[in-house]
């Protein structure tokens, strides 16, 4: 009788370990997951570096930011089209985009991107 009370206080021990363990990992993992997604939020990364590859894109007075957004990514001058929306808000250019034919570069930061969709930079058929 003695020893099934040690074993099952044992075993108890054991099993609340492992829940304990298994909360720290999930926190840890959570933590690092948003960090991950923050960074990438704030992050002025290019997606290749100079000289790049030139893209050219329509945008139409019918799209969506969303919509933007995901022809931004499909054509590769951005990660993630999420990511690349919320971007848009905190830099206050959701609203901002203007329809048109740009010619873009994979060299070119979100920030960058997004101030010639807006119209404050010019693109590089406008420079030439």
């Amino acid at each position: 009788m003695k020893t099934q009370k040690v074993m099952l206080s044992a075993g108890m021990f054991v099993l609340r370990l492992a829940i304990v363990i298994l909360v720290v990992v999930g926190i840890y993992r959570i933590g690092e997951y948003a960090y991950t997604y923050g960074y990438s939020i704030v992050s002025d990364a290019a997606m290749a570096p100079k000289p790049g590859k030139d893209i050219r894109i329509t945008l139409t007075s019918e799209m969506s930011v969303k919509e933007a957004s995901q022809l931004l990514e499909r054509r590769g001058l951005i990660r993630d089209a999420n990511i690349f929306r919320i971007q848009l808000k905190v830099n206050k250019y959701d609203d901002r985009l203007k329809p048109g034919d740009y010619m873009l570069n994979t060299s070119m930061t979100p920030k960058e991107l997004m101030q010639v969709l807006a119209g404050e930079a010019k693109d590089e058929d406008e420079e030439e």
